[in-house]
């Protein structure tokens, strides 16, 4: 089950990276090649606890795509792959991390050093200097809720610090368009409410990994960041995405689009052409936390969810759980792509409509309260219906299952033909928010 983990993780890390699988294929099997090994894992551990003496306490991430305490990866670019491990003992409360190379069967720890913190936040790694060695970027979090991010050299047998820095939301991205080195992108913590939140992008430069430019967005807008997204535009640019806090409670959202401009070397806000500023921020504002920017169709783009008022007809009860969103990209010069359809906030999905429904359907509560029924505007022609059930009530074979929300299912029912609105459609598109 861990090396499933790090397997998916590896691959999503290089998708976000901006990074094709077939254009990384070597150096994923190069990163995944340990792993794969039965009984990698414990070897590593056991030679750690020989080292300390003692048996460590393994640290494992709260969060991001890397869960486990063990990674691997060519961390000096020699050609071969080594073991990092995060780890607790009795001697430290901070988190530990340790460097191991393998020799034979067998590993050896080269190099340890003192984390920032007892509790790991985050964990990855990234081409920050080169295209054959890999750091690694943890994130450490305080006892009074502050991340801080480490990004750690291994080099001749020696482990260091070379980015120590405190943010609140990070991304590893092809931000410049660099062929060999990826970017980090953070972002900086707001020392005043509605003051924008502070982007600082660190690249590879003649003179070494470093930052190089910070750029405040959403001035007066934005009380914090609450998450950044990789993509790219309609001609495959790269672009970031961020999710901004438009309130000091985190309880609504507001999203800007950010873009690197290789001939001045600079960051800066991007605007859709007869797109403003205020525009921008009313369109893509939004009352759920949950409702974070994605690529919602999977062309590589960042979708961006707009709450509407036109989408159709709620009705009661299923006005207060229910929102019609239309996501839209803004890549091009006539706004992008667009995908209509219907958010859940209780199960927290999103389910595509036909655009053509759009302004022109009702969704009312269905007989057994388990779901909802998607009408015509009027309400007089049924067209599906959607429940969600344990599957111990699947019920009779008209009910077909289109995805599973935790021990549920979420069921699909025709009732009435209607081009775009079928299992196989709604199957394709749904998308599970966390």
């Amino acid at each position: 089950m861990r090396f499933a983990k790090l397997v998916c993780a590896t691959l999503t890390a290089c998708l976000l990276a901006g990074c094709s699988v077939s254009s990384m294929g070597a150096d994923v099997e190069t990163l995944l090649r340990a792993p794969q090994l039965s009984g990698q894992t414990g070897a590593v551990q056991s030679a750690l606890n020989r080292y300390l003496g003692v048996n460590a306490t393994l640290r494992y991430p709260a969060s991001g795509e890397f869960l486990s305490p063990f990674l691997f990866g060519d961390w000096d670019g020699d050609g071969e792959s080594e073991a990092a491990v995060l780890y607790t003992s009795d001697a430290s409360t901070n988190v530990w991390l340790a460097i191991l190379e393998s020799e034979g069967e067998s590993w050896r720890v080269t190099q340890t050093i003192e984390g920032l913190s007892g509790e790991v936040e985050t964990v990855t790694y990234a081409h920050l200097r080169d295209a054959e060695s890999l750091q690694l970027l943890v994130g450490y979090a305080s006892a009074q809720g502050d991340r801080y991010l480490v990004a750690y050299l291994y080099s001749e047998g020696a482990l260091q610090e070379i980015l120590r820095q405190q943010y609140t939301e990070m991304i590893v991205a092809d931000v410049t368009g660099s062929a060999e080195t990826q970017d980090l992108v953070l972002a900086l913590p707001t020392e005043a409410e509605n003051g924008g939140v502070t982007l600082n992008l660190l690249t590879n430069t003649e003179d070494g990994f470093r930052s190089a430019q910070t750029l405040n967005v959403g001035q007066d807008d934005y009380s914090g960041c609450a998450a950044l997204h990789a993509g790219t535009d309609a001609d495959g640019n790269p672009w970031l995405v961020m999710d901004g806090w438009t309130s000091a409670a985190q309880n609504s959202l507001a999203t800007s689009i950010i873009t690197y401009d290789s001939e001045t070397g600079f960051l800066g806000t991007y605007y859709p052409e007869g797109v403003s500023a205020g525009t921008m921020r009313r369109q893509t504002t939004r009352y759920d936390p949950s409702l974070l920017s994605t690529d919602i169709d999977g062309n590589g783009t960042i979708d961006i969810p707009r709450e509407l008022t036109d989408g159709g007809n709620l009705t009661e009860p299923m006005d207060s759980r229910l929102k019609f969103l239309l996501w839209q990209d803004y890549s091009d010069s006539a706004g992008g792509n667009f995908c209509f359809g219907i958010y859940d906030s209780e199960y927290r999905f999103f389910l595509p409509l036909p655009e053509s429904m759009h302004g022109n359907v009702t969704v009312r509560a269905n007989a057994s309260g388990t779901g909802w029924m998607i009408c015509n505007a009027t309400g007089s022609v049924l067209y599906c219906e959607l429940r969600i059930v344990d599957p111990s009530e699947a019920g009779s074979g008209d009910y077909l299952r289109i995805a599973t929300i935790g021990s549920q299912q979420l069921q699909f029912r025709e009732i009435s033909r209607y081009y775009g609105l079928d299992a196989a459609d709604l199957q394709k598109g749904i998308v599970m928010f966390e």
